[in-house]
């Protein structure tokens, strides 16, 4: 669990070299627009992820340790586009799976139901 709140951690802090370092190699990233393969994919995800929006937050509210390896993280992310003006205020769930001390893979949801029951946790 230290592992993906440090990931937070340095995501606030904008310390991206730092969290890159926290991703294995083969690192398999799947938010809800596609799957990026690899910590260049995940840095390209950041970047298409990233670039419409003037001003972002993003904060963990609640991790929970499904065993196995896996963490579950709920974030709430609210965000202002650059050019559109457009806001955002929206929660969502990512499931990090670890392996020897890294982050293998990241699985994200819309709803929590379906992040509980894909962590093997009920509601």
């Amino acid at each position: 669990m230290e592992i993906v709140k440090g990931l937070f951690g340095f995501l606030e802090s904008n310390d991206l070299e730092a969290m890159f370092r926290l991703f294995d190699a083969k690192i398999e990233w799947s938010p809800t627009e596609g799957t990026y393969r690899g910590v260049e994919g995940v840095a390209n995800s950041f970047i298409e992820w990233m670039e419409p929006w003037v001003e972002h937050k993003i904060e963990p509210e609640e991790f929970i340790d499904s065993g196995e390896d896996q963490v579950l993280a709920t974030i709430h992310l609210t965000a202002r586009g650059e050019h559109s003006g457009m806001e955002i205020d929206q929660r969502f769930f990512q499931l990090y799976t670890l392996e020897a001390g890294k982050i293998k893979r990241m699985v994200e949801y819309h709803d929590r139901a379906l992040a509980l029951k894909a962590a093997g946790l009920s509601d």
